[in-house]
């Protein structure tokens, strides 16, 4: 049952990115090692990202958006 539920639930976390210069809107998928940013330019890209560097972006709200992405991306 695990197993089904983690090929086939999408599983998605919104990240606040309010005050970024860089961001405008990024949407992790843990489950699928995704990140999807959309930049302040208005291009939105889909990333290859470890499990190991989503936490950071999810638990630390002084951490710069734009800084992370430029760093890990």
């Amino acid at each position: 049952m695990l197993n089904f539920i983690l090929e086939n639930l999408p599983v998605f976390v919104n990240v606040d990115c309010e005050g970024s210069t860089a961001c405008d809107a990024i949407i992790l998928s843990p489950l699928t090692r995704r990140a999807i940013v959309k930049w302040q330019s208005g291009t939105l890209e889909g990333y290859d990202c470890r499990r190991r560097d989503m936490l950071p972006l999810m638990f630390n709200r002084t951490l710069s958006r734009g800084e992370w992405a430029n760093a890990l991306l």
